[in-house]
């Protein structure tokens, strides 16, 4: 299970909203309901914290 990957939703959503949801979904192409559902790999981290940081710097 993505625990990983779905905290990042969380904490997007926590932090800006649906409007961060979105975004987040947008730049990693994984949508949320997905992101339970794949892999906490090494690529998919990396690529969620890619994400996580451009949605803070926004």
């Amino acid at each position: 299970m993505a625990s990983k990957l779905t905290d990042y939703y969380t904490q997007a959503t926590a932090k800006f909203g649906v409007a961060g949801r979105m975004k987040l979904a947008m730049l990693t192409k994984v949508p949320s309901e997905r992101a339970a559902s794949e892999p906490d790999s090494p690529a998919h981290l990396a690529t969620f914290e890619s994400a996580w940081k451009q949605l803070q710097a926004a």
